[in-house]
């Protein structure tokens, strides 16, 4: 295995988080189906995990020449914000919110910043990005002050203080903002950091990954009342979030055991197709699911429409918008 380079199988894996989100979505707003929206709640959280994982690399060097800071905010930031901001105003317009005083607390991406701080959340997809840019924003911060030697023990630390504050904070939220709040979740991406920095060890360890695969995905699945009817129970909150990170943490990893086979067939293109398709996919499909809810079609019909409209739009979002600003971006020294 590759020890802190790129995968092709995370690419498959983005992708598969991806249409995940944008399908579960898909059947909870649309057709009210509360057990989908309990499934997009992990596919959310895989993002948060490879987000760390992909980011290693580059945060590492961070550490070895300061510099590279503002090039690292600058790379963040083109890649993210822009498709943010035209998707904003997009699903603003479509709801009638434009240059209301929530549409301005999801511009500067602080509308989960403090429990209800919206007063109509209607980009809720919009959390997790906040998440991101504020962790973009403050982790290097932190990452900078330490030295190559030790690095590693002081983001452990960090990485478990957070996890324990969470724990003796769980009376104090409701279970939503619990697990989407801008500033409660950082340790999710930072989990992702860690298991990158030990990846070569632990990917060595591939009968321990599938074996937790064929334990805790069923758990998950078929655990959807324990924890959707104790969602306001302390213990149940925080043990489902660190549920929803292990389980993160193995598919990912599942995913990455796939590299030989990736890279050795027509699974490499259609990777790499569907990843750069994400994106925009995440951002985009919260306009679709507005529209369909509209329409009469049919379940079937719905779905295939939607799943077609996506990729195509994707595909041009991803080859006309993001791409261009893409080739732009400054290169970390």
């Amino acid at each position: 295995m590759k020890a802190n380079n790129y995968f092709i199988s995370l690419d498959l894996f983005r992708g598969f988080c991806g249409y995940g989100v944008a399908l579960s979505h898909f059947f909870a707003f649309v057709y009210s189906n509360s057990y989908s929206e309990y499934l997009s709640l992990i596919f959310v959280e895989f993002f948060f995990v490879l987000s760390g994982f992909v980011l290693y690399p580059q945060l590492l060097k961070l550490i070895n020449n300061k510099k590279n800071l503002f090039i690292f905010y600058k790379r963040r930031w083109m890649r993210t914000l822009p498709l943010y901001l035209v998707t904003l105003i997009l699903v603003s317009i479509l709801t009638g919110q434009l240059l209301e005083l929530d549409f301005l607390k999801y511009l500067f991406l602080i509308q989960k910043t403090i429990p209800n701080f919206v007063e109509n959340d209607y980009f809720p997809v919009a959390w997790s990005l906040s998440i991101e840019e504020f962790f973009y924003l403050f982790f290097p911060l932190i990452l900078i002050t330490m030295s190559k030697n030790n690095f590693i023990r002081k983001v452990l630390f960090f990485f478990f203080f957070l996890v324990l504050s969470k724990f003796f904070i769980s009376n104090y939220f409701d279970a939503n903002f619990y697990r989407t709040g801008t500033f409660l979740r950082f340790d999710a991406i930072i989990l992702g950091f860690i298991i990158a920095h030990y990846q070569v060890f632990i990917i060595k360890n591939k009968k321990i990954i599938l074996s937790l695969l064929i334990i805790l995905t069923p758990l998950y699945l078929l655990n959807f009342n324990f924890f959707v009817d104790g969602s306001n129970i302390p213990y149940i909150k925080f043990l489902f979030i660190i549920f929803m990170q292990l389980l993160s943490v193995v598919v990912m990893l599942s995913f990455v055991l796939l590299e030989p086979i990736i890279l050795n067939n027509y699974l490499k293109k259609f990777s790499l197709f569907i990843s750069q398709q994400a994106y925009s996919i995440y951002l985009f499909h919260m306009i679709f699911i507005y529209i369909f809810k509209e329409l009469n079609y049919s379940v079937l019909i719905s779905t295939i429409l939607y799943i077609i409209i996506m990729f195509f739009v994707s595909t041009l979002v991803y080859r006309y918008f993001e791409a261009p600003i893409m080739k732009i971006r400054p290169k970390i020294l």
